[in-house]
């Protein structure tokens, strides 16, 4: 079972303000899926041979290029980095990800 601190240390990596019933329900969501997870771990895979896709499919991605769906001008491009909670010189910032 996670404890409350590895919750709230989660739950602040993903910038959610929770109350204590949802770091509740997600203590015990997230306990049950690493749980599961163990599980598979423990199947023996020795001999199986990594299986990456099962479609066959290839190079389904569309290509990257502007669709003309808006224009984006000086005046929105502002507004949008406006938009992040901190911002800087037309640039977003976002605080140090720490490994403990």
């Amino acid at each position: 079972m996670l404890t409350d601190a590895e919750i709230d240390h989660i739950a602040k990596l993903a910038r959610l303000d929770l109350d204590h019933a949802h770091k509740e329900k997600f203590k015990k969501e997230l306990s049950l899926i690493l749980g599961y997870i163990e599980k598979l771990n423990e199947v023996d895979t020795a001999g199986v041979e990594p299986l990456y896709q099962v479609t066959g499919l290839q190079n389904v991605t569309r290509p990257d290029e502007h669709r003309g769906d808006f224009v984006l001008d000086d005046k929105l491009a502002e507004y949008l980095i406006t938009q992040a909670p901190m911002h800087q010189d037309g640039l977003i910032k976002v605080k140090t990800v720490k490994n403990k």
